[in-house]
């Protein structure tokens, strides 16, 4: 029974793991890496979870030949799709064409919401002395109007019902017959599908729409028509599924191309066999504890699969090339490399760690993952693949030889200056790599989502407005009232203040229930109510059709009901409650979101300083969200973390270091190497046009941790051979080689993630590994000093 429990602990460890995987979801939210409490990111969060529609896909439809009548081919999709079972609803017209009666009630509660001295001027307008004058002037404007949507709205408003301050920008979107759902040229058509039950991730999300295309696309290829599918199910499906074949794609990669290499180097199928098996363990364990600690991992995380193999599949190599120069004895392969593996994965799961001190949380949470695989990695390798290499590799031909890649003292230094004046000089003359934002990195590459997106923006331009959203919330009705008054205070001022960048500010207080406008109108409103015979009767003498008195019988009908509701009571017709979701969302016992929007000249090119004028005209309750903002709101935070994350990092590094040498030229050697690669990568970016964003930096630590362990591993040996190059080399040496390259590699395939933030985390960290490799490698040792 010796050493049973040995394999019962690791019989429970896989237990627990497997129980932590099956908790693992994936975070398709690009939010989720931004910290919750940036302002603009709070802003954005609420605006997507209440005015968002997360289960509402959007589909263009694209007539090429311009010769169909797109709003009969809309209803005919519509009644496709809801034969299938595959929809809540479908929406390719406004819904008060189909809910007439939820639009008088919605007018009349914003009447009875509304301005008491607003209320008086309509009362007065319709008293029996100034009602023929109303619709005299009603029926001029209609005969004058030249725009489509003044005629549409005087023709059927002859008692100036629409007149209400809040109702002003209602229909400018429909400027065209389609009423924002045709195209003005008539060959764009959007149909909105409700999903028929909610869609909890990129999973169902994926299976719905490809059950939908089933439907659609084959409908679509009889009609002659083109269709394009956007809208947050169809921008889930890709981003989970990119981030899903991401992991899988350049896990599995790596490991291909790792094992060819490692069976190049070793040639023998029983190691190449046993160190993939550990790996998976790895994987395995490091997955379940990822799900323990966290459940749901960021995009950013996502990539730890490839990272975590090209650093574990190191202590892996070492083992398989010190056995050579071992004998393959257990006991002394463990003593040659047990201290190095274990203090080389320490200082890189402490670098790892102290991620944790970034102000992102998805780096703090890659960090957290990595770091802990990179342990479980180091014990199981020593544990587990140290007696797999002393048995399956006992015979093989023993490491040595007179051959000897290391530069000697002179070759190291002439080296250093070469790469240090041709580094400075890049960086001089061209600069250091810029820093960048843009939430296209979080997209994948090839979106057919965003380029649908694109199209409606193009064909419908008021999709493509720059205007950032004004998000107010309150806990209370009160609350938000008092937000209200206060922001349209503030941007009143800041627009006087700043005309030249803010263009227009839109805060609908009319929407928000205000109990004593209530409370002041609900006697003159029913009166109007009563008058409702009187009033139409009026309306058809001067010359107003049956249909054009439609809106108005409907809001001389809705008035005396709504009068007598209490506060706090919105209208919940359909047509209602749809145009009421994308302006206010009150919470059943009080408080709740209003949306307004601030046009802004060119939000683009916003920097920090304006930024910081934004957010004082906000402040509590009073939230700006807009894509755009992102940028000037996270380089901060990113210039930041260089400060308080990597300066700290470095503190801890040159602690690990004192550890593991107890020799201050050793920390110097090693601290020098790690510099000079850094320097080196700089340049490197610079010619290959890389800039920094707020994931890749994250390849800083993982440079760090590489250089720090590759450095100890060729000191050590270094130390262990008395300063023998040749015994470094074809020890040490060549297993470090193996190292960056395996390394490199876990990394290089990221570089072909469909998603471009984890691209550009694979280009530079491939970069860094490669250079940290070479230096320490090739020019350490001779630094650092030798024995010929």
């Amino acid at each position: 029974m010796r050493g049973a429990w040995k394999w019962m602990l690791l019989v429970v460890v896989i237990l627990a793991a497997g129980a932590g995987i099956r908790r693992i979801k994936i975070d398709t939210d690009v939010l989720s890496v931004l910290p919750s409490e940036l302002p603009e990111a709070k802003g954005l969060r609420a605006f997507q979870e209440v005015f968002s529609r997360d289960e509402e896909l959007v589909l263009l439809l694209h007539d090429p030949s311009g010769d169909q009548d797109l709003s009969v081919r809309a209803e005919e999709l519509a009644a496709e799709v809801m034969k299938t079972g595959l929809a809540r609803g479908v929406r390719y017209r406004p819904r008060w064409q189909d809910d007439p009666a939820g639009l008088g009630e919605l007018f009349a509660w914003l009447w009875l919401n509304g301005d008491p001295a607003e209320v008086g001027r309509l009362q007065e307008s319709l008293s029996a002395d100034e009602v023929s004058d109303t619709l005299e002037a009603s029926l001029e404007r209609v005969a004058t109007a030249l725009e489509g949507s003044e005629i549409m709205l005087s023709a059927h408003d002859p008692f100036g019902f629409l007149n209400h301050p809040a109702m002003r920008g209602f229909f400018e979107a429909s400027e065209h017959g389609g009423e924002g759902f045709l195209s003005g040229d008539g060959t764009w058509h959007l149909v909105f599908i409700d999903a028929p039950a909610p869609v909890p991730g990129y999973k169902e999300a994926g299976a719905w729409l490809e059950k939908l295309h089933e439907t659609i696309d084959p409908w679509a290829k009889k009609q002659g028509l083109e269709v394009g599918y956007t809208g947050d199910p169809a921008f889930e499906a890709e981003i989970g599924g990119a981030m899903e074949g991401d992991m899988s794609g350049t896990a599995t990669l790596t490991s291909i191309l790792i094992g060819l290499l490692f069976l190049l180097m070793q040639r023998r199928h029983g190691l190449l066999l046993g160190l993939g098996g550990v790996l998976a363990l790895v994987f395995f364990v490091t997955a379940g504890m990822a799900g323990w600690i966290y459940g749901d991992l960021s995009i950013m995380a996502a990539g730890f699969a490839a990272i975590l193999l090209g650093l574990v599949v190191d202590y892996g190599v070492l083992i398989c090339q010190e056995a050579k120069l071992c004998g393959h004895d257990t006991a002394a392969i463990r003593s040659a490399t047990t201290p190095s593996i274990l203090w080389a994965a320490a200082t890189t799961a402490a670098v790892f760690f102290a991620l944790n001190l970034s102000g992102m949380p998805g780096i703090s949470q890659l960090g957290t993952v990595v770091a802990c695989g990179v342990v479980a990695g180091a014990v199981l390798m020593v544990i587990l693949f140290v007696p797999w290499v002393a048995k399956v590799g006992a015979g093989r031909t023993t490491a040595g030889g007179d051959s000897c890649a290391i530069f000697g003292r002179r070759g190291a230094w002439t080296g250093l200056a070469v790469l240090v004046m041709a580094a400075m000089g890049t960086l001089i003359f061209r600069g250091v790599p810029g820093v960048a934002f843009d939430r296209s990195l979080l997209r994948p590459r090839d979106s057919q989502a965003m380029e649908t997106f694109e199209n409606i923006q193009r064909a419908f331009p008021e999709w493509g407005s720059p205007a950032l959203k004004l998000v107010v919330e309150g806990a209370t009705d009160e609350e938000v009232r008092g937000h209200v008054v206060r922001a349209e205070e503030d941007f009143a001022k800041l627009q006087s203040a700043w005309p030249e960048q803010v263009k227009r500010v839109d805060i609908p207080a009319g929407w928000w229930p205000a109990p004593e406008h209530i409370e002041a109108n609900r006697a003159a409103l029913a009166q109007l109510g009563e008058a409702r015979e009187r009033l139409l009767q009026a309306a058809d003498e001067v010359g107003f059709s049956e249909e054009g008195l439609g809106l108005g019988k409907l809001v001389l009908e809705a008035l005396p009901k709504v009068a007598t509701w209490p506060v706090g009571q919105l209208p919940a017709g359909g047509a209602a409650e749809e145009i009421l979701r994308g302006v206010v969302s009150r919470n059943q016992n009080g408080g709740g979101r209003l949306l307004g929007t601030v046009e802004l000249e060119a939000p683009e090119d916003l920097d920090m300083e304006d930024l910081t004028r934004l957010r004082k005209a906000g402040g509590d309750g009073v939230m700006l969200a807009g894509w755009a903002l992102l940028r000037p709101a996270v380089l901060p935070l990113v210039k930041k973390d260089v400060m308080e994350v990597f300066l700290p990092m470095a503190g801890l590094m040159l602690l690990m270091l004192a550890l593991v040498f107890r020799n201050l030229r050793d920390v110097l050697a090693s601290v020098g190497a790690m510099a000079l690669s850094g320097l080196v990568l700089l340049a490197a970016m610079r010619w290959l046009g890389l800039e920094w964003n707020f994931l890749n930096i994250a390849a800083t630590p993982l440079l760090l941790g590489t250089g720090l362990d590759y450095g100890i591993h060729i000191l050590l040996a270094l130390k262990r051979g008395d300063g023998d190059l040749r015994h470094v080399w074809h020890g040490t040496g060549k297993a470090v080689l193996f190292c960056g390259a395996s390394t490199a590699i876990g990394f290089g395939s990221l570089a072909f993630a469909s998603i471009d933030a984890l691209a550009s985390l694979g280009k530079v960290a491939l970069l860094g590994i490669l250079i940290s490799m070479a230096v320490s490698v090739f020019l350490l040792p001779g630094l650092r000093g030798h024995r010929s």
